[in-house]
């Protein structure tokens, strides 16, 4: 039979302290985890609305310059295709049908796209703008 040494450390107090070190080291990593998870998930919520509103700056844009001259250009041989198409060029109506389709192009061109000016067409839009001259039949206006 051996007597316990008072002097010997108690292996059960040793091993009952390296557990409440571990318990603590593992709520610790625990609160980490979850302040990570929180920031990643904070982040990613905002690249969202970022995203969103980049999407809403970018629908917003309107025409440029260059842009705008080409719809000019377009709206202008088709107003002259449709009238060569139903007049002759010697005919004293022709500078007017000229006119008048063009000002119908204009109009349904605004009404379809609902702005005030054709210039304030979305960039976006600037496909549709162009193919919707391009197919413009005043036929289906009337």
């Amino acid at each position: 039979m051996t007597l316990m040494n008072p002097n010997q450390p108690d292996y059960l107090t040793i091993v009952e302290r390296q557990l409440q070190l571990t318990e603590a080291q593992g709520v610790a990593i625990r609160g980490l985890w979850d302040g990570m998870k929180q920031m990643q998930d904070d982040v990613a919520e905002k690249v969202g609305e970022v995203q969103m509103m980049v999407q809403e700056v970018r629908d917003s844009v309107t025409l440029t310059d260059a842009e705008c001259y080409q719809l000019q250009s377009l709206v202008r041989k088709k107003s002259n295709g449709l009238t060569k198409d139903r007049y002759k060029e010697s005919d004293e109506k022709f500078k007017d049908m000229v006119g008048r389709y063009r000002r119908m192009i204009w109009s349904k061109l605004k009404e379809r796209f609902e702005v005030a000016k054709y210039s304030h067409v979305r960039r976006i839009d600037f496909d549709d703008a162009v193919e919707f001259i391009k197919e413009f039949r005043p036929e289906d206006y009337i």
